[in-house]
């Protein structure tokens, strides 16, 4: 067994990172190049050491956390709580003329209702998620969709009003700017309900990111008797008031992707691998990044591929994104690829060149834009995919690697992408919760199904047991 210690550094590590994402998210406009490069850093290395130590964890979490930490977890949920809504953007007295005495105490009224649903399970993240979601109604009640603000959600209304009419989606818009459709098929057509029955876009959106949260949670069941529940209670706490999930789950369709990844993770931990790769199938269709999960999903499947069917589950994987994509691309190839793959390359240096985004991003990018080399970026991004796709060719054993193999490989594409993706952090936060809680055998017994009964299992160690005294008399 490791050391008590091990847990609680890979518990810590993993808070910090979530607390650097909490900070870039709810304050990037703020934080200077320099402040946001002591922030990368920190978080890269935080959200890398998270994953290297649930990687070679042999431990379960909920064996790590005493019960008398409890106490600890139930204060920090709760301040972390009411100081993540007290500077939310849409947070009633920011954006209202609500006095600062009304506004503490509708802060004391939600740590009070933490504070005492925070043994219950089910209350406390139904009530957290309703207060979550109800914290960003103010950013879409101040007004309608504005594309000068933001133009990800006006460009998602338009293809869906266009794919309604009977057109091309994939085209040229007009913000009044030129812009073309950048999104993958399962991402902008998630919204065509929305668009249909009058709902506004951001309701989507924001419902989108609190059930990729609801899903994760509940891959990871524990009762409220588990040492672990105050752990985990604090990170989904985290998940659901982090300043990455606020700010853009009202503003960009991504959400749509974090929610399939959460899905994706649930039927693993549920021993539905079909499901698993159909959903694996949905996160490529829903965001061109998930390519790079792709790799280490074949891998898991093809270490099972004794106890399961390996090809139907990897040509469900490729096959979903594939009959998605494929009316718009055989429609207009050279559109559909401008639009979701080509438009990029420009658009980056756009963005340095015009705005010096990146100055503002959690990102390493800047350093190499501000010294001429981010013709180096991309050969960068290939090398540490390839070296961590050959590590997890020796190395990937179960679930609990195969997510933190994932979340290592996102990080990296992250932190030296030249393309600005700050909402994509939020898929980490769902990583880094999964590695943490997620099942340590390399059997998989949850996963392999071959596992016997509990009958089966029971009777060998007893026949092994009655079969001693005979061994040991012989010896003798």
């Amino acid at each position: 067994m490791l050391p008590v210690s091990h847990s609680y550094s890979r518990l810590s590590f993993t808070i910090l990172a979530i607390l650097a994402l909490h900070f870039f998210g709810a304050y990037r406009e703020l934080i200077g190049p320099y402040t946001m490069l002591g922030l990368s850093l920190v978080f890269a290395a935080c959200c890398s050491l998270a994953f290297a130590l649930s990687l070679y964890s042999k431990c379960a979490s909920e064996a790590r956390i005493a019960d008398r930490q409890a106490i600890l977890f139930r204060v920090g949920t709760c301040l972390f709580v009411i100081l993540a809504l007290a500077f939310a953007p849409g947070f009633p007295g920011l954006s209202t003329g609500f006095s600062m005495v009304t506004k503490a105490l509708i802060l004391l009224f939600y740590a009070g209702v933490c504070w005492f649903s925070f043994k219950s399970n089910l209350l406390f993240v139904t009530v957290l998620a309703a207060v979550s979601f109800l914290s960003r109604a103010p950013i879409w009640a101040a007004g309608s969709i504005n594309p000068t603000k933001s133009d990800m959600l006006p460009l998602v209304f338009m293809a869906c009003k266009r794919f309604i009419s009977g057109q091309d989606p994939y085209s040229q818009y007009f913000m009044p700017w030129p812009l073309p459709l950048t999104y993958l098929p399962a991402s902008w057509l998630s919204f065509l309900p929305a668009y249909l029955l009058g709902v506004d876009l951001r309701w989507m959106g924001a419902t989108l990111s609190v059930t990729a949260i609801l899903v994760i949670w509940r891959a990871f069941p524990t009762s409220s008797s588990q040492p672990a529940n105050g752990a985990r209670s604090l990170l989904i706490a985290m998940l659901l008031f982090s300043g990455t999930a606020l700010r853009f789950s009202t503003i960009t369709p991504e959400s749509v992707f974090w929610v399939t990844l959460a899905i994706f993770i649930l039927c693993l931990t549920r021993q539905k691998l079909i499901m698993a790769s159909t959903a694996m199938g949905l996160c490529l269709a829903a965001r061109q990044q998930a390519v790079i999960l792709l790799p280490f999903y074949l891998i898991f499947l093809f270490r099972r591929r004794r106890q399961i069917r390996f090809m139907t589950n990897a040509l469900l994987s490729v096959a979903v994104p594939v009959l998605l994509c494929l009316p718009f691309f055989m429609h207009s190839p050279s559109d559909f690829l401008f639009g979701v793959y080509s438009r990029f390359d420009a658009f980056s240096v756009e963005k340095w060149v015009n705005e010096r985004a990146w100055e503002h991003s959690l990102s390493f990018v800047p350093l190499f834009f501000e010294y001429g080399l981010q013709g180096l970026l991309k050969p960068i991004i290939a090398l540490l995919q390839v070296l961590l796709i050959a590590f997890a060719a020796i190395k990937l054993r179960g679930v609990r690697s195969l997510l933190c193999l994932m979340g290592l490989s996102m990080l990296a594409f992250l932190m030296l992408s030249p393309i600005i993706w700050p909402y994509m952090y939020a898929p980490l936060l769902i990583l880094l919760f999964s590695a943490y809680f997620a099942p340590t055998s390399p059997s998989e017994r949850e996963l392999s199904g071959n596992a016997g009964s509990p009958n089966e299992r029971g009777a060998r160690p007893r026949k092994a047991e009655a079969h001693q005294p005979t061994q040991k008399a012989i010896s003798q």
